[in-house]
């Protein structure tokens, strides 16, 4: 819903008088101003009435409305892992069974998505790299992280979670969507393998 002093401004500022403006807008839509609600025949009428504004006018609501679709909240800033580790602490620490979330992150490195791909047994989970990078291209993020939980209380990561998690550097390297860091999480811990220097793939 836009409210009438916006309305007000917005006619105003393109030389019009703003007044007018909203009671011309209020003439053909006496409630609110959501365009999902405005019939076609309606619309066009009051384009109609005043072409050039009225026709800016709907077109500004519009834009606005899809920009505001698009923004996405952001959960956290991943720059220090121990922002992330906390936060998959608190997600992921407590599951009995092992679970693999990816963090999907913009430019920032804030993290603007958290989605669980894959949920193993008491011990191991299977993943797939090609499941991971759909969901980072789907969500159209600039790189992204992952994270799993270890229920057995051990925070160390096994020969295959590093394996793993370097071949994902690797093709995230080679498809120019990088990833950021691996966790292992626990219920009172916390594994980088980035701070610990495991994501660089042997020579």
């Amino acid at each position: 819903m836009i409210l009438d002093d916006q309305v007000e401004k917005f006619y105003t500022l393109l030389g019009y008088d703003g007044r007018k403006g909203v009671d011309d807008l209020r003439r053909f839509f006496p409630h609110d101003y959501d365009l999902n609600e405005i019939g076609h025949d309606t619309m066009m009428d009051f384009i109609a009435d005043n072409p050039t504004l009225h026709g800016a006018l709907l077109t500004g609501i519009a834009i606005g409305q899809q920009v505001a679709a698009s923004i996405r909240p952001v959960l956290l800033n991943a720059k220090f892992s121990e922002n992330i580790g906390h936060f998959a602490q608190q997600k992921l620490g407590h599951f009995k069974q092992e679970q693999l979330c990816v963090a999907l992150l913009d430019a920032q490195l804030n993290v603007i998505g958290w989605e669980t791909v894959f949920i193993g047994s008491l011990t191991s989970v299977q993943a797939s790299p090609r499941e991971i990078f759909q969901r980072v291209l789907i969500a159209n993020a600039l790189g992204f992280m992952i994270i799993h939980n270890h229920p057995s209380g051990n925070v160390m990561p096994s020969d295959t979670d590093i394996a793993f998690s370097q071949r994902l550097k690797q093709l995230g390297d080679q498809m120019a969507v990088p990833m950021f860091d691996s966790f292992v999480v626990t219920y009172d811990s916390y594994w980088s393998l980035s701070e610990n220097a495991q994501l660089k793939c042997p020579a």
